[in-house]
């Protein structure tokens, strides 16, 4: 594929709207490249018949625990804010959680999106919750959480694509393309195979159409389409279900395949290791799923590198499009929206959106920045040119602390340090320092580098980085003053929430066991580089000056965090052995430590890429659609360095294996 192949496919379409009578109370939207209307004149009544009453959601509602519904075609949002309404109507089980997953590939501008949204007045309190979260349009999936238990998981780009990337438990579907004789491809044979794929064993439908290639192509993916009475004018529409489940169930190559296949019950004790960035982005993405952790951390939350002064918020775009760089561009959107919520509910300033400047630091980064702009590595107004550099609005700098705090909200806090896991009758048992001892149904280990600790995960490739920054609280020079933005060189100075400037950050390989320390000599490195960069600002900063602070980055060989359920390393070591001899047959599905999983390795972009990492594990321990592709799960997966080993090593003996692996 070549550079401007994969720019051409990177870049989303926009949908075009013809809004006839646009004078009137209830404006109806049609779609120019379809030639099709987006909702009849009495849309909320047709979508009540058509979907909720075909899948009998009223009654199905009022017994789930969890329910979750699959759409083709998310247009205005209306079938959304219906099933959301009659959500909240109806009575059922408490901490009862609704997800719903739509893909659309012309998604709406949010204005167009809002002026939609006025032919429902009825609606008004949930759409406009719906336009003040809707994502920009960037292709790939959006996950939004709203009151009432509501998760939308939004995937922008072609139907087909969406649905082959995605993982999750449908159990009604709302097959609501335009037409199909103006949509054809939104009604293949294709598409409801991959319905199916997704499809819980005793999923439902509705739809508007009868068409006889819709009914065919229902039929053969295993669903059992009937025609009853329509909506309106339509005299018939198809419901159904599915009669028989799909045998491919996932996408994944076999050694990544460890989602469990029963979500966790809501009442499952859960304890998350660790309370920096990435416990807590844990225990918030579990909240807001309806589970309740319990998470255990040594001193304090944010105590090692989530507690410096000050934090960048900006992207990472890698130059290609693979899983890993659609993860580290979501990531970013996530987190901004993410921050976003908390800063309008915090009682204190938590994010300052002050903008960011990515500069050409080194000779090839000009040629670099101009292939991001021109790939669409970012939504339309994210990231901007600004001479050689770039310049991102939405980022900015967000005080790690109060970021740590806001995300652990009121989830319960052990002050304790777990020394040792073990698994005991179906349940982990935790073992404290001063010897107490707990059973949880779940544990993550969200520790950093002192996940190494646990001889579980003992096998993963872990390092350290010693990085240091240094905070300047007092006010600079007047022909100096601290800039208003933050900018990125390679090193970074940027405002500190407290006030003054924050620079840094040295970069610097420590043993495991080793304390971090802040030194002089690191002080002075930052200043000699923004001295380099910027004399003036520099010449004001001093070393007397600083209020430094070191802490222990934790990395990976690949530079990507390592997210998910822990595998059993005996399994792998036995079940994929074949890999090192290049044999390629049918490989039994990985299996994981039943009910332990984990989050490291966020190395210096933790603040920004923990989030949605943390909701990806969240959302397979819930039995929740996932928030990424399934390429990106692989991705991240903590088993990707053994397989990866496996297929290089020549004898099993060199591969590096937990101690328990290699008794």
């Amino acid at each position: 594929m070549t550079d401007d192949t994969r720019i051409d496919k990177a870049k989303l379409a926009r949908a075009k709207l013809d809004w006839g009578a646009a004078d009137t109370d209830r404006p109806a939207p049609r779609s120019v490249v379809f030639d099709d209307i987006y909702f009849s004149e009495d849309g909320l009544a047709e979508t009540t018949h058509v979907f909720l009453a075909a899948n009998d959601l009223q009654l199905r509602f009022e017994n789930a625990q969890r329910f979750a519904i699959g759409e083709l075609g998310f247009g205005t949002g209306l079938n959304f804010l219906v099933a959301w309404d009659l959500w909240r109507r109806t009575k059922k089980p408490a901490a009862a959680r609704l997800h719903f997953l739509s893909v659309e590939a012309f998604p709406l501008e949010r204005e167009d999106l809002r002026k939609a949204n006025r032919a429902w007045p009825t609606l008004a309190d949930l759409s406009q919750q719906l336009i003040a979260a809707y994502p920009p349009p960037h292709r790939g999936f959006h996950q939004l959480a709203f009151d009432d238990g509501i998760t939308l998981t939004l995937y922008f780009g072609d139907a087909l694509e969406g649905l082959a990337r995605a993982e999750a438990q449908i159990d009604a579907w709302f097959f609501d393309g335009f037409a199909p004789d103006r949509n054809p491809a939104m009604w293949s044979p294709e598409i409801f195979t991959e319905a199916a794929r997704l499809s819980a064993s005793a999923a439902t439908f509705g739809t508007f159409t009868v068409a006889g290639a819709v009914r065919r192509a229902l039929t053969a993916a295993g669903f059992a389409p009937e025609k009853r009475p329509g909506f309106g004018r339509k005299r018939e529409m198809l419901a159904g279900r599915l009669k028989q489940p799909s045998d491919n169930k996932t996408i994944r190559p076999a050694w990544f395949n460890t989602r469990p296949v029963s979500p966790l019950n809501t009442t499952a004790r859960i304890a998350i290791i660790g309370a920096g960035i990435a416990g807590a982005s844990l225990a918030y993405a579990l909240n807001a799923l309806g589970l309740a952790p319990v998470v255990y951390e040594t001193q304090a939350p944010a105590s090692g590198a989530s507690g410096n002064p000050a934090g960048l918020i900006m992207p990472r775009l890698d130059v290609d499009t693979t899983p890993t760089a659609h993860y580290f561009a979501h990531a970013y959107l996530h987190t901004i929206r993410l921050l976003n919520k908390l800063q309008h509910d915090a009682p204190a300033p938590v994010f300052n959106a002050c903008g960011v400047r990515l500069c050409a630091a080194y000779g090839h980064d000009k040629a670099r920045h101009a292939k991001r702009l021109a790939m669409a590595a970012l939504p339309e107004g994210w990231i901007e040119a600004a001479g050689e550099d770039l310049h991102f609005p939405q980022a900015g700098v967000v005080d790690p602390t109060g970021f740590v705090r806001a995300l652990l909200g009121e989830t319960r806090l052990r002050q304790t340090k777990i020394i040792r896991l073990d698994r005991q009758d179906g349940q982990w048992r935790t073992e404290d320092a001063d010897g107490n001892h707990d059973l949880f149904d779940v544990v993550i280990i969200a520790n950093g580098l002192d996940a190494l600790s646990f001889t579980q995960v003992s096998a993963l490739p872990l390092a350290g980085a010693l990085g240091q920054i240094d905070w300047f609280p007092e006010a600079l020079a007047p022909e100096a003053p601290a800039p208003e933005n933050a900018t990125a060189f390679g090193p970074y100075i940027a405002p500190a929430p407290q006030g003054g400037l924050v620079i840094g950050a040295t970069y610097a390989p420590i043993e495991i066991g080793r304390s971090p320390a802040f030194s002089q000599e690191a002080t002075q490195t930052n200043i000699d580089a923004v001295r380099a960069k910027f004399p003036e600002l520099g010449a004001a900063l001093t070393p007397g000056g600083a209020r430094p602070r070191a802490s222990i980055r934790c990395t990976t060989p690949d530079r990507s965090p390592i997210a998910g359920a822990v595998p059993d390393w005996a399994f792998y070591a036995d079940a994929y052995d074949g890999l090192r001899h290049g044999l390629t047959h049918a490989y039994p599905d990985g299996q994981s430590q039943d009910g332990l999983y984990i989050l490291t390795g966020l190395g210096s972009r933790g603040l920004v890429s923990a989030p949605l990492a943390a909701a990806m594990i969240a959302a397979e321990i819930a039995g929740a659609p996932a928030p990424v592709e399934a390429g990106v799960a692989e991705a991240l997966h903590p088993a990707r360095f053994f397989v990866r080993d496996l297929k290089r090593v020549k004898t099993k003996k060199s591969l590096s294996l937990p101690e328990q692996v290699r008794q």
